[in-house]
């Protein structure tokens, strides 16, 4: 008899790989509410999460019916299989559900966003770890060449602990406010260039992330502090779920969108004053 294979939903990033051939995986990491699947012949990592957890762009969500704890007794390097519209790993027998489509900061309500990221301060410190090189690369941004802005970029990736380091949380920040700005920055081609080429410097799941930030796609925490931004509405409460992601990942994310917004600022002050 054939294992029932629950319905998922999965992202439109990841449609084309489970509509591929079945080809086997490895476990890259294993928490409580997600896993990371590697295909043997691929460097994007499948998110396998609960219903609960962080949607990060390219993630397939399981249904209730998977219970509470799906992910135990399931190893790091353990097998698993992807394509041909399912995944299988451990005890998971999953087959495609229905789709849906990560956000991307391009779809923020026009609004004044950028100019109110600007103007706030995070509540809590960026991380200790990714402090003075965040600091360099924002000076190396805003006053440098693009070589030394690459330079700057390229000592923050896996700058950090954990499986998204502080530095790559940072730099995505940087990325996604890029991508909202109206005039894309002079700086956006280092930063993008920077997160292409982080495969082999920055555990795979933190580089699928910085790939995804520089196309713009982002966690629906951000998204949702971005309209209200964008909209006017109070930032407090979007800030508060912002800063629950991860350990230090929100904030580290918070600190980049912010520093991102006032390096983006000070390119349309340009702009506008060579108008004038």
């Amino acid at each position: 008899m054939s294992p029932v294979h629950l319905p998922c939903a999965v992202s439109t990033l990841a449609r084309a790989l489970l509509a591929g051939p079945p080809r086997p995986a490895r476990v890259m990491a294993v928490a409580r509410q997600a896993l990371y699947l590697l295909p043997y012949d691929g460097d994007t990592p499948l998110a396998v999460i609960v219903p609960q957890a962080v949607r990060v762009p390219a993630a397939v969500v399981l249904p209730r019916a998977a219970g509470e704890r799906p992910f135990d007794g399931v190893p790091v390097g353990g097998a698993g299989r992807v394509g041909d519209g399912r995944v299988a790993v451990g005890h998971l027998r999953l087959a495609v559900g229905e789709f849906w489509a990560p956000p991307r900061v391009q779809d923020t309500p026009r609004g004044p966003a950028l100019d109110r990221l600007a103007r706030l301060r995070p509540p809590r410190p960026l991380a200790a770890d990714a402090r003075p090189a965040a600091t360099a690369l924002v000076r190396a941004l805003a006053h440098g060449t693009p070589s030394a802005g690459r330079r700057a970029a390229d000592a923050l990736v896996g700058l950090g602990p954990g499986a998204t380091p502080s530095g790559d949380d940072f730099l995505c920040g940087l990325l996604l406010a890029a991508r909202l700005s109206p005039l894309p920055p002079a700086w956006l081609p280092v930063l993008v260039a920077t997160a292409e080429q982080a495969g082999t410097r920055t555990p795979p799941v933190s580089a699928a992330l910085l790939r995804h930030a520089a196309e713009g796609h982002c966690v629906p925490q951000v998204a949702a502090l971005l309209r209200a931004a964008a909209t006017g509405a109070d930032l407090a409460a979007p800030v508060t779920d912002l800063l629950a992601v991860g350990h230090s990942s929100g904030s580290d994310l918070l600190h980049g969108l912010c520093a991102g917004a006032r390096l983006a600022g000070v390119g349309r002050s340009c702009v506008g004053g060579s108008q004038g």
